[in-house]
C-alpha cells in the first residue's frame, strides 16, 4: 500500500501545476488579450492608452507587422513633429515585416511628402501601382509627388486619372485646383474647384478653397460669400469663422471683422476659443483693455486652459501690470517649476522691473534650452535695446524673424535698428514684411516710409506718409513726415504748411520746428528762423531740445548771451543731451571765458570728483585750447569712472578721428557712444564722419542723413553730410548742404574745405 505522503505529494504537485497554468497564460493568449483591449481603447478615443497595448502586443510578438502598424495610425492621429517622426518609424517596421501593407506604404508615401521628399513619395505610390494599377491612393501620391517637383502638367495627368476613380474625391478636386493655379491656369483652378461643389454640394473644405481663390485674385466680395456661406450651413466650422474674420480685417471692415467673433462667442458662450479669437482680435487693432476683457473671460469659462491663461499674462506684462501677472506666474511654477511658460513669464517680469542683466540671463536659459522658442529671442532682444547694446539687440531680432518670420514686432524691431545703422534696402525689407503682417502696423510703416525717403524715392515715401496721416488724423507724425517729402521737393511752401500742421497738433515735437529754423534760415530769414523758435519754446518750457535749438540759432548769429542762456537752460532740463555740452562749450570758446569755465568745472570736481558733467565741459575746454592730450586724458577718465558714458566716448572717437588718432579704436569708442544714445545726432555725426574717414561713403551718408535731420543748424553737421554727399557722386545735394553750412557759419572749422569743395562743383 503506497506510503500516504506519496498521495499527498501527487495532489499538491497536480494543484500547483493547475494553479500556474491558470495564471501564466502563453504568449498567444497574452497577445490576444492586449489586441482586445488596444481595440477597445481604440474605440473610446483612448489613444495613449491604446498605444501602450498595441507596445506590448509587440513585445509578445515582435514580429507583428498590424501592431506595428496600429502604433503608426495613433502617432499620426496625435500629431506633432515627433509624433511624425515616430510613425515613419513604426511605417517602416511595418513594411520591414509585411511589404505587402497597402495602408502603410501609402500612409508612408504621405509622409515622404510631407517632409518634401517627392522621388521618395512617388517611389511608395509605384509600388503599390505595380500591383493595383488603378488604386486611387496612389495616383494622388504620385500626383502630389509630381507637383512638387513642379511637374504641372504630369500630376495634372496622375490627378485626374485618380478623379475619373473617385468622381466624389474632395481631396482630389483641392489638388487639381491647386496645380492648375501653380500652372498659371486660373480659370481651370477656379473650375475645378465648381466641378468639386457640383460633386460635392456641402463640402466646406471646397467653399473655403474657392474663397480663399477668390481673395487670391481680388475679388473679396465673392469671398466674403463663400466664407458667409460656409459658417451658414457649419456654424461649428472654426476655419470658415476665422477666414471670414480675417478677410475683413484685410480689406479694413474692422467693425464686421469684430461681429464675426462676438456672434461666434453668443453661439457659443461656454467655449473659451472664440473669447480667445476676439482678444487676438482687440490686441491686432491696438485695443488692450477690450482684449484684457475677452482673456479674462475665456479663462473664467475654461480655468485649465492654458492658452487663455499665457494670453491673459502677456496682455498683463505688455500693459506694465506686473502686480497682475505675477500670481499667475507663480501659480505655474508652483505646478510645475520647469514649465516653459512659467519660466517665460517670470524672465519677463525681470525685465519689467528693469533687472536687465538678469533678464538676458534668463532669455538665454530658455534658448540653451529650447532652440526654437522665438519670444525668448525677441524680449533679449528688448532688454539689448534697453542697456544699449544695438549689436547684440539686433542679432536677437534677426534669430527671432529666422525662428518666427510671422512675428511682426521682431521685423518692426530689427528694420528700425537696421534703419539707423543706415542699412536701408534690409530695413525696408522688414518693414514691409511686417506691414504685411499687420497693416496697422504703424511704426513699421513709417520704417518704411523712411526708408524710401533716404533712396530717393519720393513718391513711394509719399504715398506711405499719407496713408498714415490719414489713419492717423490727430497725429503729428503724417504731416512731419510729408514736410520732409515736400522739403525733398523743393517746395518750400507746402513744406511750412505741413511743419506747422504738425506743431498744432503736437506742440512739443522738436523735429518740426527744427525742419523751419532751417529752412528759413536757407532763405535768408535767421531772425524770423529765431522768433519762430522762441516763440514755440515757450509752448514748451520743459524740453531742452527746444532750448538747444534756440542757442543753436543764436550762436549761428553771434548772440552769445543768449545762446550760453539757453545752452545752460537745457542742460538744466536734461544734463545728459550731448549737443548742449558742444555747444556751450563753443560758445566759451568764442567769448574767450575758458580758463573761467575750466575754474568753476574745477570746483565742482571737488565737491563731487565723480561729476561726470563736470569732467565733459574740462575735456571739451581743453579740446577748445588745443590742449588735445589733455583731453583725451579727461575723456578717459570719464570712461574709466563710467564705461559707456555716451558724451565722453564720442569725444574721444572724435579727437581720434580729428587728430590722426587709430580709427579702429575710435570706431569703437563711437560705437558705444551709440549704442547708449541711439538717437543722439551728434554720435550719428561722429560716426558718420568716421565711416566717411574710412572711404566707407555710404555707411556715413545714412548716419549724416540722420545727423542733419536732428541737427539742421550745425555747420560742421551740414559739412560732413556735403562732403559724404560729394564723395557719393550726389553734387547738387553736396552743394545745398554745402552752402548751408556757410550761411550757417562762413568761419567753422572745416569752411575752407568747404569752400573748396564747391569751387570745384561749380
Amino acid at each position: 500500500m503506497p506510503h500516504p505522503s506519496r498521495y499527498f505529494f501527487t495532489a499538491l504537485c497536480l494543484f500547483v501545476l493547475v494553479f500556474h497554468g491558470c495564471n501564466q497564460a502563453s504568449p498567444e493568449t497574452q497577445k490576444t488579450k492586449h489586441l482586445e483591449r488596444a481595440a477597445g481603447y481604440m474605440e473610446k478615443g483612448q489613444l495613449q492608452e491604446a498605444l501602450i497595448e498595441y507596445m506590448n502586443v509587440t513585445k509578445a510578438d515582435p514580429a507583428n507587422a498590424e501592431a506595428y502598424y496600429q502604433m503608426a495610425v495613433i502617432h499620426l492621429k496625435l500629431g506633432g513633429r515627433t509624433n511624425l517622426q515616430k510613425a515613419f518609424v513604426e511605417l517602416t517596421q511595418t513594411l520591414e515585416l509585411n511589404k505587402n501593407n497597402r495602408d502603410a506604404q501609402v500612409k508612408i508615401g504621405e509622409l515622404y511628402l510631407l517632409g518634401n521628399e517627392p522621388a521618395k513619395a512617388r517611389e511608395q505610390a509605384d509600388l503599390i501601382l505595380a500591383s493595383a494599377p488603378q488604386d486611387k491612393d496612389a495616383l494622388v501620391i504620385r500626383g502630389r509627388s509630381l507637383l512638387n517637383e513642379q511637374r504641372f502638367q504630369d500630376g495634372i495627368v496622375e490627378l485626374k486619372n485618380a478623379l475619373a476613380l473617385d468622381p466624389k474625391n474632395v481631396g482630389v478636386y483641392l489638388e487639381l485646383s491647386r496645380a492648375y493655379f501653380f500652372a498659371k491656369d486660373r480659370a481651370a483652378a477656379e473650375n475645378m474647384l465648381h466641378q468639386g461643389l457640383t460633386a460635392n454640394p456641402g463640402s466646406t473644405d471646397l467653399m473655403l478653397a474657392l474663397g480663399d481663390f477668390q481673395l487670391s485674385i481680388d475679388k473679396p466680395d465673392l469671398a466674403e460669400a463663400s466664407y458667409k456661406k460656409v459658417v451658414d450651413i457649419a456654424p461649428e466650422n472654426e476655419v470658415g469663422r476665422l477666414r471670414l474674420a480675417g478677410l475683413y480685417q484685410r480689406i479694413n471692415k474692422l467693425a464686421e471683422a469684430e461681429g464675426v467673433f462676438q456672434k461666434w462667442a453668443a453661439a457659443y458662450p461656454q467655449n473659451e476659443q472664440p473669447q480667445i479669437y476676439l482678444g487676438d482680435f482687440y490686441s491686432w487693432i491696438g485695443n488692450p483693455g477690450k482684449a484684457l476683457a475677452s482673456y479674462r473671460r475665456a479663462e473664467e469659462l475654461n480655468p485649465k486652459s492654458a492658452i487663455a491663461r499665457d494670453k491673459l499674462i502677456a496682455t498683463y506684462l505688455d500693459a506694465g501690470n506686473l502686480a497682475d501677472a505675477e500670481p499667475k506666474v507663480k501659480a505655474i511654477l508652483g505646478h510645475n517649476p520647469d514649465d516653459i511658460s512659467g519660466r517665460f513669464f517670470k524672465t519677463r517680469i525681470l525685465l519689467g522691473r528693469g533687472n536687465l542683466d538678469d533678464a538676458i540671463s534668463g532669455f538665454q536659459t530658455l534658448i540653451t534650452a529650447n532652440p526654437d522658442f522665438a519670444p525668448a529671442y525677441y524680449f533679449q532682444g528688448i532688454a539689448y535695446v534697453k542697456k544699449r547694446q544695438l549689436p547684440q539687440a539686433r542679432a536677437a531680432f534677426t534669430e527671432t524673424v529666422r525662428r518666427n518670420p510671422s512675428l511682426p514686432e521682431a521685423r518692426t524691431a530689427l528694420a528700425e535698428l537696421l534703419l539707423a545703422e543706415g542699412a536701408v534696402d534690409l530695413a525696408l525689407e522688414h518693414a514691409q514684411a511686417a506691414v504685411q503682417l499687420n497693416p496697422r502696423n504703424v511704426q513699421a510703416a513709417v520704417i518704411a516710409g523712411d526708408a524710401y525717403l533716404r533712396k530717393g524715392d519720393l513718391a513711394k515715401s509719399k504715398q506711405v506718409y499719407e496713408a498714415i496721416a490719414k489713419a492717423l488724423p490727430k497725429e503729428a507724425l503724417g504731416p512731419y513726415r510729408l514736410g520732409l517729402v515736400a522739403r525733398a521737393e523743393k517746395n518750400d511752401t507746402k513744406a511750412l504748411a505741413y511743419f506747422e500742421d504738425a506743431l498744432t497738433l503736437k506742440p512739443s515735437a522738436i523735429e518740426p520746428i527744427a525742419q523751419i529754423a532751417v529752412m528759413k534760415i536757407a532763405q535768408g530769414k535767421s531772425t524770423e528762423a529765431r522768433e519762430r523758435v522762441t516763440q514755440q519754446a515757450a509752448t514748451t518750457p520743459t524740453s531742452a531740445l527746444h532750448q538747444n535749438l534756440l542757442g543753436e540759432l543764436c550762436l549761428a548769429v553771434k548772440d552769445m548771451d543768449r545762446a550760453e542762456t539757453a545752452f545752460k537752460k537745457a542742460l538744466e532740463l536734461d544734463p545728459a543731451l550731448l549737443g548742449s555740452y558742444l555747444n556751450l562749450g563753443q560758445v566759451y570758446y568764442q567769448t574767450g571765458k575758458t580758463d573761467h569755465a575750466a575754474s568753476e568745472y574745477e570746483t565742482v570736481l571737488t565737491k563731487a570728483p565723480q561729476t561726470l558733467q563736470a569732467h565733459m565741459m574740462l575735456g571739451i575746454i581743453h579740446e577748445q585750447k588745443k590742449e588735445y592730450d589733455k583731453a583725451k586724458a579727461r575723456y578717459e577718465k570719464i570712461l574709466a569712472l563710467n564705461p559707456k558714458f555716451a558724451p565722453a566716448a564720442n569725444n574721444l572717437a572724435w579727437l581720434l578721428v580729428d587728430q590722426g588718432g587709430n580709427l579702429d579704436v575710435a570706431l569703437n569708442h563711437a560705437q558705444t557712444a551709440r549704442e547708449q544714445q541711439p538717437t543722439d545726432p551728434s554720435i550719428a555725426d561722429t560716426m558718420g564722419w568716421l565711416y566717411y574717414k574710412k572711404n566707407a561713403y555710404v555707411l556715413a551718408l545714412g548716419l549724416l542723413k540722420e545727423a542733419v535731420e536732428k541737427l539742421p543748424t550745425n555747420p560742421l553737421v551740414q559739412f560732413h553730410m556735403g562732403m559724404a554727399q560729394y564723395k557719393n557722386g550726389d553734387k547738387e545735394g553736396a552743394k545745398r548742404s554745402l552752402q548751408t553750412a556757410l550761411k550757417l557759419n562762413p568761419r567753422f572749422p572745416g569752411s575752407d574745405e568747404a569752400r573748396t569743395t564747391l569751387e570745384g562743383l561749380k
